[in-house]
């Protein structure tokens, strides 16, 4: 009872005020004034949700506009080119925020609270919020393919089955394919990314570990190599498995640039630290001319560890889980096939983001 007398409006007045910012307990008065008579005057999660918002954009604005010569994500290529009309003049703006790509997808398990998801290039975030995982093909002779800097993609959600999407996307005859879906149960759900590439020549196709995901940053202050090279293990807490051991391992922090200029270092490392939190990695796979080649990348979703079976098991035991889960729902038969299809998707969606509680989406 006493903490409702301790005197918090003066507290904050009088540090913002030696901070040289305006008083918020004043805007917040103010704000009244614009609304209709209310028993609130802002919802606090409002208000919660744009600090951690504008919180974020802050440091996309520090790590993001003085590092252009990074791999960055789809919305970052297109909202930071003045040449794309989705560039944003960001001269008098503090924040840099996600304002023009905003439709990623969730993958998920009926009943499971974990939601991984997929931008429009294919670049897989496994968990809440955190660092994500993506593919380039980089041939010996001529331009890489980058998904998150190419005009165009193709992109499907498969609702057969398990739910699933699926990533096309090719240049000067180079053609890669990442197919994203959550496969095992509730209790032991895991991401898995199948990655195939096929080049006209010799080339790598590149697994990386991105430091960001479609809201922005996304620190990783340490990768360690796994034994074999048989995938990551990042900030000492979460794998990252590889079903084939990589032909080569490349790691770099910050202030040696991103791995993707690095790709030719061929250092001998096992490991990587970065107190800035900008750590990446990537693991190389040779691609031979003219042949493809499939690369199968696994994050657990859950923090402690877990005997994995099968790779078979795991599959079919998502596709049953979905079938459960559809069960007496009311369906629809209509001769539109595209129609016909949003129905279904929606059902799954609606499935998907209802576990215990509803959510609105994967990221709020």
């Amino acid at each position: 009872m006493k903490w409702k007398w301790f005197p918090w409006k003066y507290l904050v007045r009088n540090v913002a005020r030696r901070r040289g910012f305006l008083d918020p307990i004043k805007v917040l008065s103010q704000m009244q004034n614009f609304m209709q008579p209310s028993e609130v005057a802002a919802p606090a999660e409002l208000l919660r949700f744009g600090v951690v918002l504008h919180a974020r954009g802050l440091m996309n604005s520090l790590a993001i506009q003085h590092n252009l010569d990074w791999v960055w994500p789809y919305w970052v290529e297109c909202q930071y080119n003045p040449r794309n009309a989705a560039f944003i003049p960001r001269s008098f703006s503090l924040t840099q925020i996600n304002l023009t790509h905003r439709n990623w997808t969730a993958l998920g398990l009926p009943g499971c609270e974990k939601f991984p998801i997929v931008d429009p290039r294919g670049l897989v975030t496994p968990h809440y919020d955190g660092w994500s995982i993506e593919a380039w093909i980089i041939p010996k002779q001529g331009a890489a393919l980058i998904p998150s800097r190419l005009p165009s993609a193709t992109q499907k959600m498969s609702i057969k089955g398990n739910l699933c999407i699926t990533t096309e996307t090719s240049l000067n005859q180079m053609e890669l394919q990442t197919k994203a879906q959550v496969i095992g149960s509730v209790q032991s759900p895991i991401c898995q990314i199948q990655i195939t590439g096929f080049s006209p020549s010799e080339a790598w196709l590149v697994v990386s570990l991105r430091p960001y995901n479609p809201e922005g940053v996304s620190f990783i202050h340490d990768i360690s190599l796994l034994d074999n090279h048989l995938g990551w293990l990042v900030d000492k807490k979460y794998s990252v498995n590889f079903e084939t051991p990589a032909d080569q391992c490349e790691f770099s922090y910050y202030r040696h640039g991103d791995v993707y200029s690095r790709l030719s270092s061929q250092e001998d490392k096992s490991e990587i630290w970065c107190k800035v939190g900008m750590a990446s990695a990537a693991a190389l796979y040779k691609l031979k001319a003219d042949n493809q080649r499939q690369v199968i990348v696994e994050v657990p979703l859950l923090d402690f560890p877990f005997e994995k079976e099968s790779h078979e098991d795991y599959v079919h035991t998502a596709q049953v889980a979905w079938d459960k889960s559809e069960e007496g729902k009311c369906s629809l038969q209509i001769p539109d096939e595209h129609f016909q299809f949003l129905y279904n998707a929606a059902i799954r969606t609606m499935i998907l983001h209802s576990p215990d509680e509803v959510y609105p989406g994967p990221f709020i």
